[in-house]
Formats: structure tokens, sequence, C-alpha cells
């Protein structure tokens, strides 16, 4: 009898063991021309699309309830009721608690890295997909500045980088979209921030200042997949950093997979490979290799326009232009 349990226990625990990973993909669409404020909407709005190059998504996630004991605040991630209530309780009064885990580099002097830059879609509209799980871990993405919330009467919470084996789960993000240097904003129709409140379960984009009033000018695509049942490894992220480029850039990628064979190459305008920035086999997540910003042959490149391309498993995932000066 005692070995008939034993062999149970020990099925039960590889069966636990083998589990796959569960991860949440996450696709924002912004369509500038559907915003109605003409001070938010990136310089576009009420028909017209934004002329913005580039547009950052400046995204905070929060995943669990945090107790203010007088002095500071305690994250308490054991009840995932709780984390759900407060994630949603702390949008109104305009609170920054939401914002735990942010990607985004704004504040006073907003930063044109690459980190959350969206693609742009042309005709204003723009979109930043990634798997939430591996984009607010990611210490290369992760802004963990201190940022003061004047509209807060605490002290604001840390951001910090996300570690989902805390207790915690993705239920709310908060989102600000700006251009590159911050003097063009993408906020609700009275200037505060927007939300994507019940990510695990009924998701849903609100209004900062009026819950109650949708957005109909963001639009995304969410699904829980798991990591050992995508075969394409269609979901990814790639920016390039500092573009343009004069010494050294960085190139930071998600990529998703258990085990990916990736492959980051520049090519010139005539489609002719110059230099073979990485290839090798790489896990799921986020990472990021620098360029110099030469040929394989060891030369600098002359001025112009190239295109960095990620590959993985051999099938194209994205191409982006990079410029050398």
């Amino acid at each position: 009898m005692k070995k008939i349990i034993v062999l149970l226990l020990t099925i039960s625990w590889f069966g636990l063991a083998a589990q796959p990973k569960t991860n949440h993909y996450l696709k924002i669409t912004l369509d500038t021309k559907l915003m109605s404020s003409l001070d938010y909407s990136l310089g576009g709005g009420n028909g017209v699309p934004s002329s913005c190059q580039k547009v950052y998504a400046h995204l905070g996630l929060c995943t669990c309830d945090l107790d203010w004991n007088g002095a500071t605040f305690l994250r308490d991630c054991a009840l995932q009721d709780s984390n759900l209530y407060f994630c949603l309780s702390q949008i109104l009064p305009y609170r920054s608690n939401v914002w735990q885990h942010v990607v985004g580099n704004w504040g006073e002097n907003p930063q044109d890295d690459g980190t959350g830059l969206m693609t742009n879609l042309g005709d204003g509209v723009y979109s930043i997909e990634f798997i939430i799980e591996d984009y607010f871990s990611n210490p290369a993405l992760v802004n963990t500045t201190t940022f003061i919330d004047p509209n807060d009467p605490h002290p604001v919470v840390q951001s910090t980088v996300w570690n989902p084996t805390d207790g915690g789960a993705p239920h709310t993000i908060g989102m600000v979209f700006r251009n590159e240097d911050g003097t063009l904003t993408g906020r609700d129709d009275l200037g505060k921030d927007l939300f994507i409140i019940d990510l695990t379960s009924n998701p849903q984009v609100i209004q900062g200042s009026d819950p109650g009033t949708p957005f109909s000018a963001i639009t995304f695509v969410t699904n829980t997949t798991s990591v050992n049942s995508i075969a394409d490894n269609s979901v990814h992220y790639l920016s390039i950093y500092p573009n343009p480029v004069k010494d050294v850039t960085k190139i930071i990628y998600t990529a998703t997979g258990r085990v990916n064979q990736v492959s980051i190459k520049i090519f010139d305008m005539m489609g002719k490979e110059i230099t073979n920035v990485y290839d090798g086999i790489k896990p799921t997540g986020s990472f990021s290799v620098n360029w110099n910003g030469k040929d394989i042959a060891g030369n600098k490149l002359s001025p112009g326009m190239y295109f960095c391309v990620l590959q993985i498993n051999g099938k194209l995932q994205e191409r982006k232009q990079l410029i050398i000066e």
C-alpha cells in the first residue's frame, strides 16, 4: 500500500511539474483619429490622424494589494480577490498606485530610447504587443525611478521589476502615450490616464476621469496562452536605441517559445546583408544585444538608412529602420 501511495505522489508531482507556464499576450492599438480631445490626441483627433513618426506607450501594471502602514506601502499579494479590488479601486480618485511596474521613460526629461516604442501602422494608428509576464519583469525595460504624483497624498509606490511568482497577477494596466520628446500626449477625454481592467477575465478599456465612459480610440487583442503551445513565435518586441546610431546602439527584443533560434541581422537598402549581430539559441523572454555600427569585416558603416531584421526559428518577425550617422 505504501508503495502505491509513493507511486501516485510521484506521478502527481511530475504531472504538476510538467504543466506549461501560462502567460498573457496583449496587443494594444491606438487610433488617434478616434480621439476627441485636441489637447490629448498626439496632435490629431476628431478625424485627423496624428503626424507623429514615433509614439511611446507609457504603461504601468498593477498586480498586488498594498497596505498603508502610516509611513509606507507594504505589498500583500496573497489574495487575488484583494489584489483585483485594489487595482480597480485605485483608479478613482486619480491615484498612481496602479503604476506598480512601469515600462516607459517619461518624467521631466522624456527619453527617446526605444523603451515602449509603438509600431507606426500609418494614418495615425500605432500598436504595441508583448507577453505581460515578460514585459513587466524585464530589468532592461522596467523603470525603477521614483515618480511623485502630486494628486496622491501618500508617497507613491516605487516602481519595481515584477516577479510573477510573488503571488500577484496582471489585473490592471494604466496607459498614457507621448511623442519622442513628450511635447504631445495621448490621454483620455479630460487628460487623465487610460486603463485596461480585468486583464485575466473580462478586459475592457476605461477612462481614468470617468470609468463609465468607453474609449473607442483604443482596441486590444488579448489571450491566455501556454508558452509551450506557441509554435510560430508570432509575439515579439523589437526596439533600437539610440537610433540614429553614432557609436553603439542597444537592440532589445522579446521572443516566445521554450527554445528559439534567434538571429538579428543588418541589411542595406538594397537588401544586402551587412552583418549578423546575433545568431544563437535563446529561451522565452526579453534580451538585449549591443551593436557597434560596423559591418562583418569590422568597418564602420557609411551614413545612411539600413534595416534591422529579427528572425525567430527562421521566420521573419519584425523589421525596423535604423540610421547610421
